[in-house]
């Protein structure tokens, strides 16, 4: 898909991905299941050449969590992206782009051993712990 249009929820933040395809992950690390109360549904649009913040830059508010930026619109509390200078790699919220969720394919979870034992997903993806290594299916 080419020019992903999306919002946070008072339309005070506006993005646009300049090109993405239509799969979506879950991230368990501690931060974003302490900020959003679960586990963190995101796209990974990449390096900030993908990205332009079409409306309201001004409204977002950037909380520094060494090394990372994290984005949320200053109106709604939206959270909109997770960001790493060094690298200029973005995250981004999934639920911003309807156009990517309507169809997404889910195959992902990231920090997979920081999931709590209250939740999980149903189906079978990919597992990846705070290392980025594979664990296994369990039977």
């Amino acid at each position: 898909m080419k020019n992903i249009l999306g919002h946070c929820a008072c339309g005070a933040v506006e993005v646009n991905i300049r090109e993405y395809g239509n799969f979506v992950y879950a991230c368990h690390c501690d931060d974003c299941r302490r900020r959003g109360g679960g586990a963190h549904m995101a796209v990974d649009p990449g390096n900030s050449s993908n990205v332009d913040f079409i409306k309201g830059k001004s409204n977002i508010t950037i909380w520094i969590d060494e090394p990372i930026e994290r984005g949320f619109c200053s109106i709604c509390g939206c959270d909109i992206f997770w960001h790493n200078p060094a690298d200029d790699h973005y995250c981004m919220n999934a639920e911003l782009f309807d156009d990517i969720i309507k169809d997404a394919s889910f195959e992902l979870e990231l920090f997979y051993d920081h999931k709590p034992a209250y939740y999980s997903f149903s189906g079978k993806r990919k597992r990846l712990d705070r290392e980025f290594k594979e664990i296994p299916e369990q039977e």
